[in-house]
This record gives C-alpha cells, sequence and structure tokens, in this order.
C-alpha cells in the first residue's frame, strides 16, 4: 500500500474525529506542527524514523510534541496508535494530508504560482482574486521561484496547471508553425 493512502487514511480519521468538536482540527493542526518540527531536529528524526528504536521512546517523544502543542491526550493516544502499526515515519506525510483535507473541508484551496522572479504585492493580489472567482472557493496563494520559467506564471491548483509561461506560448507557436 502506498504512503499516501495510507496517510489519507490517518488523516481521514483525524478529520472524522475533527466533526464531532470545533477546537479538535485547531488541536490537531498543532500537534501535527509539533510532530513536524521533531522531524527537524536531526536526532529526533533519527529516532522516529529507526525500526529498531523501542516504542516507548518514540511514543514519549510523540507524547511531549502533543503536550507541548497544547493538544491533549488524545493525540498522545492517537501518536501511540502510529507508533505501534510502525507508521511513525509518516507522520509529515500524515500532516499533509490532513491539511489539504481539512482545506478542502473548510472551502479552501491552496495554489502555487511559480514564476521567474517573485510576484508584486499587487500582482499577487490580483492572480489570487482571479483564481477564487475561476474556482468558486478561497484560494492560499504561494509563489515559488524558478529561474526556468522565462516570463509570466504557472499556476497549479490541485489537479489543474495553468501554463501562462513564456515557454509554453512559444511552444504554441512553433507547434502551429509546424503543422
Amino acid at each position: 500500500m502506498s504512503v499516501t493512502l495510507i496517510a489519507n487514511r490517518y488523516a481521514r480519521a483525524l478529520l472524522k474525529m475533527s466533526e464531532a468538536d470545533a477546537g479538535f482540527a485547531t488541536r490537531a493542526e498543532n500537534f501535527l506542527s509539533a510532530c513536524e518540527s521533531l522531524f527537524e531536529i536531526v536526532e529526533a528524526k533519527k529516532i522516529l524514523k529507526s525500526p529498531v528504536m523501542p516504542q516507548d521512546v518514540k511514543k514519549a517523544l510523540l507524547a511531549y510534541a502533543a503536550d507541548t502543542s497544547g493538544a491533549g491526550k488524545e493525540f498522545s493516544d492517537f501518536a501511540a496508535i502510529v507508533v505501534e502499526a510502525g507508521r511513525t515515519n509518516m507522520i509529515p506525510d500524515i500532516s499533509r494530508a490532513f491539511r489539504h483535507m481539512l482545506s478542502e473541508k473548510r472551502g479552501i484551496a491552496e495554489a502555487t504560482a511559480t514564476t521567474a522572479e517573485p510576484l508584486s504585492a499587487a500582482l499577487a493580489s490580483e492572480l489570487n482574486q482571479t483564481l477564487e472567482k475561476v474556482f468558486k472557493k478561497k484560494i492560499t496563494l504561494r509563489n515559488e521561484i524558478d529561474k526556468k520559467v522565462l516570463g509570466g506564471v504557472v499556476v497549479s491548483v490541485g489537479n489543474y496547471t495553468i501554463d501562462l509561461s513564456l515557454k509554453s506560448r512559444l511552444n504554441s507557436v512553433a507547434d502551429f508553425a509546424q503543422r
């Protein structure tokens, strides 16, 4: 079974639990952020990813994340289930999947605008408003820089890609000229 499918199952379980408690989703986000922070610490990451490290050590580390994030015992219990299933290395994937599902539930779509240079605030705002009209959702826009984009922008929203780069336009002209 793929990592994505497994991560989605855990994320769906967390999302389902959030339906009964309004503050649960926020606590889940805080807990998962604390867990992701552990994966940024070299020693903690080694412990969490190691197949030979005792489960008690992993559980204690994740219980610490639950405690410091103010998430509560239910998240320590969730972490224990993840550890016992041998899925500790998937916590960052579970976190991404949960955030994505929660955004969808809230009617928010994440968009990435890839450009050669950073977008100005005005252009980013205009692009964001246009995407919200097209997709009829609230859009969270992130700008990534890629020097391979000669000019224009490549926008990704979910499974959709809108390529308005100079490179794609030149390729279209070249294709048309070859006909």
